[in-house]
């Protein structure tokens, strides 16, 4: 009975140094990836033709900073962030270091939860670490290896070589130690054979530092100034690039809605590329800053004419001519809205009117008033008869 008692004191002695054991600064995955989940986010870079670029960003504080690696960004002209289904529009560019590849962005604060900073200096080869990002966009996906050693790119900057995977959609993700603490900025693209690299955390915390984010800060906004972009946008729609022109105005006008010229110049540029919707959009925001303008009644007719609509075509060209009756074109139109309205003894009229404040249309408009004359007669013929 001894022997039994003593075999099975032996047994459970195996079954408890079996279990696996943590330390307090030691944690399971499933433990880490819950500390850390929350505070890695997707972002989504847009260029000019609404192309995305997808990488990971980590919250690093409650104060709304979001740290990646620059070359996600960089050929970006709008950025926002995901996080499973909470979408953030509202994304500035805090500061910048283009060499050591590292973006910080500022969104409010206490929006998502933030990770806990880590030390760098107690780093050493072997440690495990933990790589979390959206790698080929499957959101916030961990991946588990060691530090392998710390080496130092072409531009002399430090960094953490591990084993720890890391793939497209990854890069700016975190890697943190076996605390969930974040210890580096993961940087997809750098990796040779199963050899992958990150930025050491403490160089993301230093980009905090008040006169850093004050010079990147200045050098961002002289690139992204919104004054630029109506001008950008102006000097398009002068080379007939009307695509390029509507994206330019729509940057300015996300910072400056008030702004009725903006929203002329951004129509203008729809009509001459077809989008008469949109351009009779921007022509009705245009009037709502301005009722006396003419030409913006005259260039929303053209839209609404163009998709049919001879009533509202019809009711802006009246429009225009009330403002500025003295204007061949305007008649000219109305005259052609008239006469798809079946308003024969109108269009004749203004056409009449088109020719006589400009001579040159009388070639052309000639047949048409004969056509409206001989359209007004068959209408006659049809009403008198029994």
């Amino acid at each position: 009975m001894r022997i039994i008692r003593n075999i099975i004191y032996v047994l459970i002695f195996f079954l408890v140094i079996s279990q696996p054991t943590f330390s307090q600064s030691e944690l399971p995955a499933y433990k880490i990836y819950d500390m850390v989940n929350n505070a890695v986010v997707v972002i989504l870079c847009y260029d000019k033709k609404d192309n995305v670029y997808q990488g990971s960003g980590v919250v690093i504080n409650n104060n709304g900073y979001i740290a990646t690696n620059f070359h996600v960004c960089k050929d970006g002209d709008r950025i926002e962030i995901s996080h499973y289904n909470k979408l953030i529009k509202n994304v500035e560019i805090a500061a910048v270091d283009t060499e050591k590849d590292i973006i910080i962005l500022k969104i409010a604060p206490n929006t998502l939860p933030s990770i806990s900073q880590g030390s760098c200096d107690s780093l050493r080869p072997g440690q495990r670490v933990y790589a979390i990002g959206s790698p080929e966009g499957y959101e916030n996906s961990i991946s588990e290896g060691i530090i392998s050693g710390f080496r130092y790119d072409e531009n002399d900057m430090q960094l953490i070589q591990m084993t720890t995977p890391i793939t497209e959609g990854s890069s700016g993700g975190a890697l943190v130690n076996a605390a969930g603490q974040l210890i580096g900025l993961c940087m997809s693209g750098q990796h040779e054979g199963n050899l992958y690299f990150a930025i050491p955390s403490s160089d993301v915390y230093d980009m905090l530092d008040t006169s850093t984010k004050a010079d990147t800060t200045t050098m961002i906004a002289e690139a992204k100034d919104t004054t630029n972009y109506f001008e950008e946008g102006s000097n398009a729609s002068k080379k007939k690039d009307y695509e390029e022109a509507v994206f330019y105005f729509s940057k300015y006008l996300e910072k400056n809605l008030n702004d009725g010229e903006a929203y002329f110049s951004r129509g203008y540029a729809h009509l001459k590329l077809k989008e008469y919707k949109k351009a009779a959009s921007d022509f009705t925001n245009a009037v709502s800053f301005n009722k006396e303008n003419f030409v913006t009644y005259f260039y929303r007719g053209n839209a609404y004419y163009s998709m049919k609509d001879y009533v509202n075509a019809l009711n802006d060209y009246s429009k225009a001519i009330k403002l500025a009756p003295g204007y061949a074109e305007t008649f000219y139109n109305r005259g052609f809205a008239n006469y798809k309205l079946r308003k024969n003894a109108e269009a004749i009229i203004d056409w009449k009117k088109a020719i006589e404040f400009n001579p040159q249309y009388e070639a052309e408009l000639i047949e048409k008033i004969k056509e409206a004359k001989e359209n007004d007669q068959n209408n006659d013929s049809l009403l008198k008869k029994p």
